[in-house]
């Protein structure tokens, strides 16, 4: 007996967890984290773009023509800078901002995955701000939309 609880608790020693990576490449992410970048110029044109995981979704309309770009699949290297980016404008901590009827208004929506649900957080700023953070993402959705579908972004 003694030989059998021997050999069963070498046997468990030598188990181990099986050697697990972990990822940060959320492909198929489907309940994390989402945000939305609106930009809605004084003429009505409105262009939207969506990213959850490494997925990006981007329509325009123009008067009342509406386009849907569809889906870019995101490299791991453009999803990362991508985030950044988002992490950079810092959604959450900003004011709530109000529309900008002059000037057009961009509306920035980051949803994130809580204990109890999901928070989703809105604020608008002014297609003319300065604020570099800003600039920098719609600059990178320009580029991430001239690349991969040929189209240049004018918003």
């Amino acid at each position: 007996m003694r030989v059998i609880v021997l050999l069963l608790v070498a046997a468990l020693a030598g188990c181990s967890a099986p050697d697990k990576r972990v990822s940060d490449d959320p492909r198929g992410e489907v309940n994390g984290r989402s945000f939305e970048f609106v930009s809605t110029k004084p003429d009505g044109t409105e262009w939207t773009f969506r990213t959850r995981g490494n997925s990006l979704w981007v329509a325009v309309v123009e008067g009342s023509e509406p386009d849907d770009l569809g889906t870019i699949e995101l490299s791991s290297k453009e999803r990362r800078t991508l985030w950044k980016l988002i992490d950079l404008v810092d959604v959450g901590g900003r004011k709530k901002g109000k529309p900008d009827p002059d000037n057009g208004t961009v509306i920035l929506r980051l949803r994130e995955a809580g204990e109890g649900g999901h928070d989703l957080i809105s604020v608008q700023v002014s297609r003319r701000t300065k604020d570099q953070d800003v600039l920098d993402l719609a600059n990178y959705l320009i580029d991430l939309v001239a690349k991969h579908k040929g189209v240049e972004a004018a918003f």
